[in-house]
């Protein structure tokens, strides 16, 4: 089972595992990690996967997680850093051991039911759990890569920011979200003044909140959008709300400004 991608440079490529690190990271963690784990940690420890597009269904609907990379076994980085990671992001529970994930979202082995683990899906965002695969090798074989259709969705003649607009006020909330997207994949065309002024009255919407933070903050982050008086409406949007998305997205933001963080 050889999921790695091949990158001699990898950073979270940890060195060869050995017996002595792997009873040592066990008994700090208190399990025992998964067989099938291990297989594929003794090829590689650790690193970038490929493919890396992970179809998951969550609150009902279709969606990708990106793994980016799988945590390896050591005695300072990779497995041993889950219980920090998770604490960090709100997630209390020495039960779960985060393998992956990007802090919005984490995937973990599962040991609140069994010394043998599942693997569970973490949305930090949320606060929700959910148990998508009996096995580590499970997962691993639902990792593909996504071939998405092409953009076909404007009419024949029609401008971008006509078809951008077209979706921003759509009645259906689902749209609305496409448009933000389409807008900011534009936005060099398009500018920011009638995207921002539309996605700050969405902070006040649950439906609509979280793809308007994460629209709003790209936007700054990126440097497009440097208007005092509409990041400091952004920011205050945040305050209103004690949901963790909406106070780590201010610290985050806040932190990328006052510290001048280039964005890559």
């Amino acid at each position: 089972m050889n999921i790695w991608r091949q990158d001699p440079d990898d950073s979270n490529r940890l060195p060869e595992l050995t017996d002595e690190v792997l009873v040592a990271v066990e008994a700090h963690l208190g399990v025992k990690l998964p067989d099938d784990y291990l297989e594929a940690i003794r090829i590689q420890n650790g690193g970038g996967v490929e493919p890396r597009d992970l179809p998951i269904v969550w609150n009902g609907q279709d969606d990708i997680a990106l793994v980016d990379s799988i945590a390896g076994v050591g005695l300072s980085d990779g497995l041993i850093q889950s219980k920090t990671l998770l604490t960090e992001w709100g997630v209390a529970d020495d039960r779960l051991v985060a393998f992956a994930g990007d802090g919005h979202f984490f995937l973990a082995f599962d040991y609140r039911e069994s010394a043998t683990p599942k693997i569970a899906y973490i949305d930090t965002d949320s606060e929700q759990i959910d148990v998508l695969f009996d096995s580590f090798r499970a997962f691993t074989e639902a990792l593909t890569t996504v071939e998405f259709e092409p953009f076909t969705g404007l009419a024949e003649g029609e401008a971008l920011i006509d078809y951008a607009r077209r979706q921003l006020y759509s009645t259906d909330k689902r749209e609305k979200a496409k448009g933000a997207n389409t807008w900011l994949n534009g936005v060099d065309m398009l500018g920011t003044d009638e995207l921002v002024t539309e996605l700050l009255t969405w902070m006040n919407d649950e439906t609509l909140r979280d793809e308007a933070i994460y629209t709003m903050q790209h936007l700054i982050v990126a440097r497009r959008l440097q208007e005092e008086s509409s990041i400091e409406a952004f920011f205050e949007g945040l305050r209103q709300h004690d949901d963790p998305y909406s106070k780590q997205a201010y610290e985050e933001t806040k932190y990328i400004l006052e510290h001048d963080i280039p964005y890559e």
